[in-house]
């Protein structure tokens, strides 16, 4: 147990590394974000709004617009990674639409059973009472509704 307990944030950081060094790319509305929360044992979403903006559920339960700071703030996260296809960002003004529809919400916030990336997942979806409460379940469903197959690095221009 305590084996994989370390094995997991370093497994992330090597993750993290790798995606770093790809060609970074510029988000575009309705991108899935992310970044490391807690050295690498979790990570914190959002989605893209367009004009530097990131819907995201924040700690208290709250759906709200941030910039890239405000998004990073009060994580672990030096670089947000976005949804890409190959070398290319995807997204959907639909996701977009949908994250823009939240903002000013609440939600019950929990760390494991309502959290960031259920709200994610929901833009994906439009279903925001899923089961999609872990990053993994996360990039899946990216994978599944945006067609993303890796991860890149805003580039900061």
């Amino acid at each position: 147990m305590v084996k994989w307990l370390l094995a997991v944030p370093v497994y992330n950081l090597v993750e993290s590394l790798v995606d770093a060094c790809r060609d970074a790319v510029q988000p575009i509305p309705g991108s899935v974000l992310y970044c490391d929360l807690t050295f690498g044992f979790s990570e914190h979403s959002g989605i893209y709004l367009g004009n530097g903006r990131i819907a995201h559920l924040n700690g208290k339960g709250l759906i709200e617009s941030v910039d890239q700071e405000e998004f990073l703030d009060g994580t672990t996260g030096v670089s947000i990674l976005v949804s890409s296809r190959d070398t290319k960002a995807v997204g959907s003004q639909q996701v977009a639409d949908r994250a823009r529809a939240m903002l000013g919400k609440r939600r019950s916030y929990n760390l494991i059973l309502n959290n960031c990336h259920q709200f994610t997942a929901g833009c994906l979806s439009g279903n925001f009472d899923n089961n999609k409460n872990f990053m993994w379940l996360l990039k899946n469903e990216t994978s599944a509704k945006l067609r993303a197959n890796t991860w890149r690095e805003w580039r900061q221009d």
